[in-house]
């Protein structure tokens, strides 16, 4: 993991611009609908490879994205799903998001 690197200042990882991107694994969509949250598995879409993702707004970022206190915050983090949970900060796979967004 990167100290450098802060994702509030960020986000570039949920603002892919490409819908279908950001995975939910099936027993993250269980886990909403326990807590009592099934707001979020419904606002999903047709994923990659056959499974569900999150749902994205017309400019292609997750629609839980932004919050009062910054626009690069998660409005579920405390509850986010898997994938994001699993995303490393400062990981190639983030150093190329921030790179297709323009930040690096």
């Amino acid at each position: 993991m990167s100290d450098e690197l802060d994702c509030l200042t960020c986000g570039a990882c949920c603002r892919t611009g490409r819908d279908g991107t950001i995975l939910i694994p099936e027993q993250d969509l269980i886990r909403w609908r326990e807590l009592g949250r099934h707001d979020l598995a419904e606002k999903t879409q047709p994923g990659h490879f056959g499974l569900v993702a999150f749902a994205t707004d017309e400019s292609g970022a997750c629609v839980h994205l932004g919050t009062k206190a910054s626009d690069n915050a998660c409005q579920i983090y405390e509850i986010r799903g898997t994938t994001c949970r699993d995303f490393e900060r400062g990981s190639k796979q983030c150093r190329e998001f921030r790179r297709e967004f323009g930040i690096d």
